[in-house]
């Protein structure tokens, strides 16, 4: 209340020395431009300039207060469609939730094109149309995710081969990797997408080539089938025997040892004339772990026929009622010319175990020594034991099944085929 007093005397006594100056003495203001002159007194000249400027302030008052409002209105306009957009995509991510796949991909569709940033967005409608079977409104969804965010291109593909894997587009997810690959070689999820691939495509080639960079926690008998693979692959090198030996001193020590990848080695070995090698191998994967598959492929190997006799010999000490160990030493007997010992060998272990492998061998012995009884006998005996005759047939029906075969002619070929 007394700032108020002190502010209106103030105010009188300011009104009060204005007027005594305007009585005073009125002033003069002249004001020429061209042939126009207006003149006034000083205080109507400050009395106009002043009012003048209190329009101008009001005027540019008036206006950011409108500008302000505009803006205003566009915001509150902006906000209102944003709300908007967030609930067709929440409705939308809702029906996704529910298993309404295409209503989803349709709401988030419609959301993504007016949102901001709307990646999101796209990435739940491609995968609502994915989940529907509706591949062009997948791409479509992609493709407009790459419109919208044109640096995120690599992401955006490598969540369509996702949504491609999820779908069974096995081929045409590993052809975009392969090209994703190229960007980024060393990428986990690239080479982990590219690995799952290749798998469903039975593509082993293209693991192993992928088997340096292969993620870890790989199951062994995937890891068995992809070197399998590269093993394989030695074949087509200028020198085999070099590449397989390689490839095998990379292999996994765990891996090595087991029965079929060490069998191919050894075949990969002697099919290029290693033979001294793939006998050392088998002898030494026997030494290990005693394995029948792996004796019998010993007993067939070429050349040193007398080294492997000696081992053989020492093998059937150690195993004495082992029907392999005689199978073994009856057929490396054979290539030494040492036909009774063969025989006797070869018999003990069709007595132990009728392998039907072991009476094709016994029938060859017979039919080579003339005794074609004896070798029709085998013959039917390595059939039946094969399943491809009954056993309550006659003597006669197998003897006469044995015969269809050439047998005494071709070292029983025939019959060997057909127990295959």
């Amino acid at each position: 209340m007394i700032r108020l007093l002190a502010l209106a005397a103030l105010a009188l006594a300011l009104g009060g020395a204005l007027a005594v100056l305007m009585l005073r003495d009125a002033g003069y203001v002249l004001i020429a431009y061209a042939d126009a002159t207006l003149e006034t007194s000083l205080w109507f000249a400050l009395g106009a300039w002043l009012l003048l400027w209190l329009a101008i302030s009001a005027l540019f008052f008036l206006i950011r207060r409108l500008l302000a409002g505009r803006l205003r209105l566009a915001d509150w306009m902006a906000a209102k469609r944003r709300h908007g957009m967030n609930q067709r995509a929440l409705q939308g991510t809702l029906f996704l939730g529910e298993g309404r796949s295409s209503e989803a991909a349709q709401s988030l569709l419609s959301a993504a094109a007016r949102m901001d940033a709307p990646l999101l967005a796209y990435f739940a409608a491609a995968k609502a149309a994915n989940d529907a079977n509706d591949t062009a409104s997948r791409e479509r969804a992609l493709e407009s995710a790459r419109e919208s965010v044109p640096d995120a291109a690599f992401v955006i593909d490598l969540v369509r081969t996702e949504l491609q894997q999820e779908s069974g587009e096995w081929q045409a997810s590993a052809d975009l990797l392969t090209t994703l690959r190229q960007q980024a070689p060393r990428h986990p999820l690239v080479l982990e997408r590219l690995f799952r691939a290749h798998r469903q495509l039975n593509d082993w080639d293209a693991i192993a080539e992928l088997a340096p960079t292969l993620p870890e926690g790989v199951d062994d008998e995937t890891q068995a089938a992809i070197w399998r693979s590269r093993l394989n692959k030695s074949k087509d090198s200028v020198d085999a025997a070099e590449h397989a030996r390689a490839t095998w001193q990379a292999m996994p020590k765990k891996l090595r040892s087991a029965e079929a990848m060490t069998l191919d080695y050894v075949d990969m070995l002697a099919a290029h004339g290693a033979d001294d090698e793939a006998e050392r191998v088998l002898r030494r994967a026997l030494k290990a772990d005693w394995r029948p598959a792996w004796l019998r492929r010993y007993a067939a190997l070429t050349g040193n026929a007398a080294k492997r006799a000696k081992h053989a010999t020492e093998w059937l000490a150690a195993h004495p009622d082992d029907p392999t160990a005689l199978y073994a030493l009856g057929a490396i007997a054979i290539e030494t010319g040492d036909t009774e010992t063969a025989r006797a060998h070869l018999q003990r272990s069709a007595d132990l175990e009728p392998a039907p492998a072991t009476l094709v061998e016994l029938a060859r012995l017979n039919a080579n020594a003339g005794d074609h009884a004896a070798a029709s006998e085998c013959y039917a005996a390595a059939l039946r034991h094969a399943g491809v005759i009954q056993a309550e047939d006659s003597p006669t029906q197998r003897r006469h099944l044995a015969s269809r075969h050439p047998a005494t002619n071709a070292g029983g070929a025939g019959v060997a085929e057909a127990v295959r």
